[in-house]
Order: C-alpha cells, then sequence, then structure tokens
C-alpha cells in the first residue's frame, strides 16, 4: 500500500454507518460532504528524576470530524440518534485516486467512534450545515483496502429539470423551487 501521507486529499470521500446497522446495510457515503479531518495527538508529560527528566507518553487519542450540508438523508438522522443514543458509528475515509492491490479496489482508513460533538447551523444563504467531531476507539483508524460498487438505486446522475414559474422580474419575494 503506498505512503497515506502522500494523499492530495481531493479525492478523499467519508463513508458513514452505525454500527448497530452492520447487518442491515452497507456503508453509505456522506453527500454534500465539504471538509474532514482525521487527527491523531499523544498527551506527554516530563518528570524530573534523579537522572534528569523523563519523558512520559500518555495514551494514543484519535478524532475525526466532519462537516457537510444538511439535507433530508436517512444519514444525518443516523448520526443524529448515534449522538443521542450514545451508539457507536463507523467511518471509512476512501481515498478514490489511489488505487488498492486488487482490481476496483482503493486505500482507505476504517474506524469505530463515539460521537462527541453535534452542531447545526444556518447561515444568511439558508444553508445549513452540520458539523459532527467523534473520538475514535483504540485511538487510531486501520489502514486497509475496500471496494466501491454503484449500484442503480445510488446512481448520483441526474436528468433535466425545467425551471418552474419564470418571471420577467427577480425578487427574492417571489422565488421558488424547480417543479418537476
Amino acid at each position: 500500500m503506498a505512503d497515506l501521507a502522500t494523499k492530495a486529499g481531493g479525492k478523499a470521500l467519508v463513508f458513514v454507518r452505525q454500527l448497530s446497522k452492520e447487518a442491515d446495510m452497507v456503508g453509505t457515503k456522506v453527500a454534500y460532504q465539504t471538509t474532514y479531518s482525521y487527527k491523531l495527538s499523544r498527551d506527554s508529560k516530563s518528570e524530573d528524576t534523579k537522572n534528569g527528566k523523563v519523558q512520559k507518553g500518555g495514551a494514543l487519542d484519535g478524532t475525526i470530524s466532519l462537516e457537510m450540508l444538511s439535507s433530508n438523508q436517512d444519514v444525518l438522522n443516523d448520526i443524529e440518534g448515534a449522538v443521542i443514543d450514545n451508539k457507536k458509528v463507523e467511518f471509512w475515509i476512501v481515498y478514490t485516486d489511489t488505487p488498492g492491490s486488487k482490481s476496483g479496489t482503493y486505500e482507505a482508513r476504517y474506524m469505530i467512534a463515539g460521537i462527541t460533538s453535534h452542531e447545526e447551523t444556518g447561515d444568511s444563504d439558508n444553508s445549513v450545515s452540520v458539523k459532527i467531531e467523534a473520538s475514535i476507539d483504540d485511538g487510531y483508524a486501520r489502514k486497509g483496502e475496500v471496494t466501491l460498487s454503484i449500484d442503480d438505486k445510488d446512481d448520483t446522475s441526474y436528468g433535466f429539470k425545467d425551471l418552474g414559474k419564470v418571471t420577467n422580474s427577480e425578487q427574492s419575494s417571489s422565488a421558488s423551487a424547480p417543479t418537476k
């Protein structure tokens, strides 16, 4: 496996699933993901001894944070439900620009984590974003390879959609969403 530190970053997708739903569903790509962060840290302290200072390392602590635009997707409900019910969530970071050792596979990181923070924020453009933070069990994500497959029901392509009502003037008070 190539060194994950050399990734460009633009081709990393995050997938999630409540751990309790492992038998019923596959990991789901987070729609409208804007950013993510995978962080490892270790507390250390020094202790004075008769032979000088000695560094003592603490336990490894790993966190994942993720920001996405809100939508009516089930995965957001699962994430919020995991916070409320204190359930574990699985995360995959898949590097789609880095093929794995077998055809159809990609390098990835996998982790099980507990959600520690869930924040929903609206802005002046009527966009709603969700930020989550999670503490990774056992301190770090495992490296491996995943297989990605797209079936018809998850097709992300779209067909042409006509505009809704069109008027001669542009007014925010009369704006309406496109219709089918």
